[in-house]
C-alpha cells in the first residue's frame, strides 16, 4: 500500500511518463543527434539559469509563511539545493563554448515555446498557489537523469567531443543523490490532500513540458532541412 508522499506522486508520475519517455528516446536516438545536441544543450542553458531563479523565488515566498510547517520544510531544503546546483549553467556555457557556441551567441538564442511554458506555469504556482508545488518540476528533472554509460554512448555515436557532455555527466553522477534528498524531504512534509495535488499538477505540467521540448527541437531540425534541401534543389 502507497504511504508516503513520495510513493503516492511516483506512483502519479509513473502513470503519466509515456509521452515523455517516447519522445526522450525519439530524440537521443534520432540519426542526427550530433546536430540537434548543440540546440538542446543551448536550451537547456536557458532550463539552467531560471530554474536556479525559480527555486530562489520559491525560497523567498516560503520564508514568508513563518507558521506553516511545509513551508519551513521547503526554504531550508531549497537553500541547499539552490547551493548544489550554483555555477551549473557556467559549467554548461563552457561545454557549449567547446562545440563553438560563444556565451552571447547563447545569450541571443530565443528559448522554444515549450521551455517558456515549463518554467513559466512554475512560477505561477510558487508565487500564487504554494511554494511546494517546485517539488513536482525538481522531482520529475532529477528523477530522469541519463547514465554516463548512455551519454559515452552517444558521445561515440555523435563524434562530438567529450568535453560537450561534462556537465551532463556531473548530473547523471549526481542526480540520483539529489532524487533521493527530494523523495526524503517531500516524505518528511505534513502534506495537505490540496498540496498534494498541487505537486501532482506540477509534476505532470513538467513531464508534459519537457517532452514538448524535445518534440520542439525535433519539429525545428526537420524544417531546417527541408529549407536546406529546398535551397539546394533551387540551386
Amino acid at each position: 500500500m502507497l504511504s508516503s508522499n513520495s510513493d503516492l506522486l511516483w506512483a502519479k508520475i509513473h502513470l503519466a511518463e509515456g509521452r515523455l519517455n517516447a519522445a526522450s528516446e525519439q530524440f537521443w536516438t534520432h540519426p542526427e543527434l550530433a546536430h540537434l545536441l548543440p540546440v538542446f544543450l543551448v536550451q537547456l542553458h536557458r532550463v539552467m539559469q531560471a530554474g536556479l531563479h525559480l527555486m530562489q523565488t520559491a525560497r523567498d515566498r516560503a520564508l514568508t509563511f513563518t507558521d506553516d510547517p511545509v513551508s519551513r520544510i521547503v526554504a531550508p531544503y531549497l537553500d541547499q539545493h539552490i547551493l548544489e546546483e550554483k555555477d551549473h549553467d557556467d559549467w554548461l556555457l563552457d561545454d557549449i563554448g567547446t562545440l563553438g557556441i560563444t556565451p552571447a551567441e547563447v545569450a541571443s538564442t530565443a528559448p522554444v515555446p515549450s521551455v517558456v511554458s515549463l518554467l513559466g506555469a512554475q512560477y505561477f504556482w510558487a508565487l500564487h498557489i504554494h511554494p511546494v508545488t517546485v517539488f513536482g518540476y525538481l522531482i520529475v528533472l532529477e528523477g530522469y537523469p541519463p547514465l554516463a554509460e548512455q551519454l559515452e554512448a552517444i558521445r561515440k555515436r555523435t563524434r562530438l567531443p567529450a568535453t560537450a557532455f561534462r556537465c551532463l555527466i556531473a548530473h547523471a553522477d549526481n542526480d540520483p543523490h539529489h532524487i533521493a534528498d527530494l523523495n526524503r524531504t517531500l516524505d518528511s512534509m505534513p502534506l495537505s490532500e490540496e498540496q498534494q495535488m498541487y505537486i501532482a499538477l506540477s509534476a505532470f505540467h513538467t513531464i508534459d513540458a519537457v517532452a514538448s521540448v524535445f518534440e520542439d527541437l525535433l519539429a525545428l531540425h526537420a524544417t531546417s532541412s527541408e529549407i536546406r534541401l529546398s535551397s539546394l534543389r533551387a540551386s
